[in-house]
């Protein structure tokens, strides 16, 4: 068993993609030699993967089980496969942010041939190494705060969308000589919001009246869907609860739209500070109740029905 331990998740999961070509081969996939499990229903499938490890594919080569994101409370399942594995049964990779404190795994770590545990330094993307990339595609930026945007971005996305991001910001930039502002930024990436739902949402997660009052009535004058708008409310209110859950920094809140970055997730932060894991249930409810009224009604009531769901919401 190989054990990857960074709280880079697109990193371990690169490594664990390296490492499993080079044990089963890259065909391995293809032939069906590679199982994979993610964070949550690891657990709930403890009895499938330990009965994998002797599964036989249909083609010939080691068969290997990777186990993304485990989460350290369910770190048994380490401890079973271990007890468990014989001489050619598959090989298992486990990606996880952290290594389980507990004294039994520790130990099984330092006496058990049957354990590799790797442990990444810190793998984010350094100013001086984005700078790098910037000056190579010819890219000027305005002050630390524009970096500091694009380090944030950097680090809770793939290498390879940073890349695009950073090809079309030449390409933005291909006849203009001024520096990357902040809003040059947000106007080219692909950070898939818009700005007026956002500022709604955060207006609401705020209790601020006035400021939604003020939102709605640009949402009507504008004539925007405004199912999409709930939508998106129900989104931002989902979205708390996972960082509530799980952290700001983990794999769940990263992958959920919406995705928030630099200032809008410091808002987020703080929202989640002011609201208890029991309102965010009852605001999820409420928002439920309001998305399929708007379905049902005529439109003529839509205006009424999303003004009675933010004002239970703000009541909550």
């Amino acid at each position: 068993m190989i054990v990857l331990i960074s709280k880079q998740y697109n990193f371990l999961q690169k490594e664990a993609k390296r490492i499993s070509d080079a044990i089963a081969g890259p065909n391995a996939n293809n032939e069906m030699r590679i199982a994979k499990y993610f964070n949550q229903e690891i657990n709930g499938k403890r009895e499938e993967i330990i009965a994998s490890l002797r599964t036989k594919s249909f083609f010939p080569g080691p068969k290997i089980i990777i186990l993304n994101g485990l989460p350290e409370k369910d770190f048994k399942i380490i401890l079973e496969i271990e007890s468990a594995w014989q001489k050619d049964d598959a090989i298992t990779i486990v990606t996880t942010n952290n290594l389980p404190r507990n004294q039994e795994f520790r130990k099984l770590l330092e006496s058990s041939i049957k354990i590799i545990a790797i442990n990444y330094t810190e793998n984010k993307v350094k100013s001086e190494v984005l700078s790098k990339k910037l000056a190579e595609k010819g890219l000027k930026f305005e002050g630390e705060e524009v970096l500091g945007t694009l380090i944030e971005f950097a680090n809770f996305t793939s290498e390879d969308m940073l890349d695009n991001e950073l090809e079309k910001l030449k390409l933005f930039k291909l006849y203009d000589d001024k520096p990357i502002t902040n809003n040059d930024f947000f106007d080219i990436v692909s950070i898939n919001y818009e700005i007026d739902e956002l500022s709604l949402a955060v207006a609401v997660a705020d209790r601020n009246i006035v400021e939604v009052e003020k939102k709605l009535s640009l949402f009507y004058s504008r004539g925007n869907n405004l199912v999409t708008m709930l939508q998106f409310l129900s989104a931002y209110f989902y979205k708390l609860s996972l960082i509530k859950m799980y952290g700001p920094t983990s794999f769940e809140v990263k992958r959920e739209y919406p995705f928030l970055v630099t200032n809008d997730l410091e808002k987020a932060k703080i929202h989640v500070k002011r609201w208890s894991s029991e309102q965010l249930k009852i605001v999820t409810n409420c928002i439920t109740i309001s998305d399929l009224k708007l379905r049902k009604y005529h439109s003529v009531f839509q205006r009424s029905i999303i003004t009675q769901c933010l004002n239970k919401i703000m009541d909550v």
